[in-house]
């Protein structure tokens, strides 16, 4: 019942029917949210003060689906992030730059996997559309993520902005992206944006992640899927959906700079057996 009324609500939205009630609702869910996870905020910071984290995969990703109280829940799939983090974790990138932050739980998965020494950049916007807009509270807890000889910044401002890109590019320094996720404005317009902007920065050998890569059936402001049409036209790509029936979710892997020196490269699909 709940899940249908959301699915309409946001069709009205999206036909631009009581905009404003709708976004004044969103923003009411949005603060109660926030306020669930503050209450548990301080067992979430004291998990992450003491405990010694398994390099094993599946377990981090558990941990942050569950045993961490749905603190740091990444809305994710658990098994189509848990084939991301291991194709991080075989790259073991020195630089990742994640758009979307939401919850923090795929940003502490990108901490984990990374190098030791890795750059980790999250960059969302406050309020923003779909991918988040953590409030400034949650900074000192995803601040835990980062291991001791990471540098992580938490860069809250809109992805789409020209000046934005250039606060990334001084905290880039010069080096390349190794690793880019786009997990933020959902709509084509937006998730377009992000990749024009942050796709030029990328590594000769790096690759960009983007969610909700399968059309999404409960909620129709989510159009990732229109514009990941397009890339598998013209790069290098690879699909990590748990089931093509599920609806929503599904997670997309283009590798743009390879591509373009073997352009015949095929696409690839990564299913459950």
């Amino acid at each position: 019942m709940l899940a249908s009324l959301k699915t309409r609500l946001r069709q009205m939205r999206r036909e631009g029917k009581a905009v404003a009630f709708i976004n004044r609702l969103a923003y009411l869910n949005y603060q109660i949210k926030n306020l669930r996870d503050w209450v548990g905020a301080g067992r979430m910071s004291k998990l992450l003060g003491e405990r010694a984290f398994s390099s094993d995969t599946d377990k981090l990703v558990t941990f942050t689906m569950t045993e961490s109280g749905g603190a740091i829940r990444p809305l994710q799939n658990p098994w189509e992030i848990s084939e991301l983090m291991k194709r991080v974790r075989a790259k073991r990138p020195q630089v990742i730059v994640e758009i979307g932050t939401a919850k923090g739980g795929t940003l502490f998965l990108f901490c984990q996997h990374a190098a030791e020494n890795a750059t980790i950049i999250s960059l969302d916007l406050p309020y923003g559309r779909n991918g988040g807009g953590y409030p400034r509270w949650k900074e000192g807890l995803y601040r835990k993520f980062a291991k001791a000889g990471q540098k992580l910044h938490l860069v809250r401002a809109d992805s789409h902005l020209d000046q934005t890109r250039r606060t990334i590019e001084r905290l880039l320094n010069g080096r390349p992206i190794d690793i880019l996720m786009i997990d933020a404005d959902h709509s084509y317009e937006g998730v377009r944006r992000d990749y024009t902007l942050y796709s030029p920065l990328l590594a000769a050998d790096g690759f960009i992640a983007l969610h909700d890569v399968i059309p999404n059936r409960f909620d129709p402001e989510i159009e990732v899927h229109r514009f990941w049409d397009e890339l598998k036209v013209a790069h290098d790509t690879e699909e990590l959906v748990a089931d093509y029936g599920q609806g929503n979710l599904g997670i997309g892997i283009v590798r743009p700079r390879i591509a373009a020196l073997a352009r015949a490269a095929p696409h690839r699909h990564t299913r459950v057996i």
